[in-house]
């Protein structure tokens, strides 16, 4: 990857960080997981988006590393305050959005066999479904109590919706503005 691809990256993950903060602030947002589920998406679509834009490997995990840096530059310049349950801007944080973005960049490879509409949706539910599963195994038991056996299937299912539509986005976003679009993946 060329150091112009890594920054178009970042500046990718740079501007999901801001949709997140200032489209969902403090209090705008009821609880911490309606927080998490807002923040998937949004990871999700910055990991897509760069991995279809740029091509090169590496695209989606520079998208959520830059995700999770200027999440936390953000929340510590401004002193924003967010839920101190959800780590926020932490070194935890960091690195499960960088997990999440190895995912996304690993689906969307090992999914090659299909479409790109296809792909994208398949990689954005996966993505998203794991971000969250990390954030229950690696965040939620040292900030926040576990979540209820019960509650697991209902959210594990809008996440993967809301991960599906998120990887439509990300295609249609990513079609719409890649110069670099080859034409045998256009559909």
């Amino acid at each position: 990857m060329r150091g112009r691809e890594a920054t178009l990256c970042a500046a990718i993950g740079c501007v999901g960080a801001l949709l997140f903060l200032f489209l969902f602030p403090l209090g705008s947002i009821s609880t911490l997981m309606h927080d998490v589920l807002g923040l998937g998406p949004l990871v999700v679509l910055a990991a897509v988006i760069s991995f279809l834009v740029t091509r090169p490997a590496g695209g989606g995990l520079i998208a959520s590393l830059a995700f999770g840096l200027s999440c936390g530059l953000v929340l510590w310049l401004f002193r924003i305050p967010t839920n101190p349950k959800g780590a926020f801007g932490s070194l935890p944080f960091i690195a499960v959005l960088a997990l999440a973005g190895v995912v996304a960049e690993g689906s969307m490879m090992l999914g090659r066999a299909l479409k790109l509409p296809w792909r994208s949706v398949l990689t954005g539910a996966i993505s998203n479904a794991m971000l969250l599963t990390l954030y229950w195994l690696l965040i939620f038991p040292s900030t926040a109590e576990w979540v209820k056996w019960g509650d697991v299937p209902p959210l594990l299912g809008l996440c993967l919706g809301c991960g599906a539509v998120s990887g439509y986005i990300a295609y249609a976003v990513s079609r719409a503005f890649s110069p670099r679009f080859a034409p045998q993946e256009r559909e």
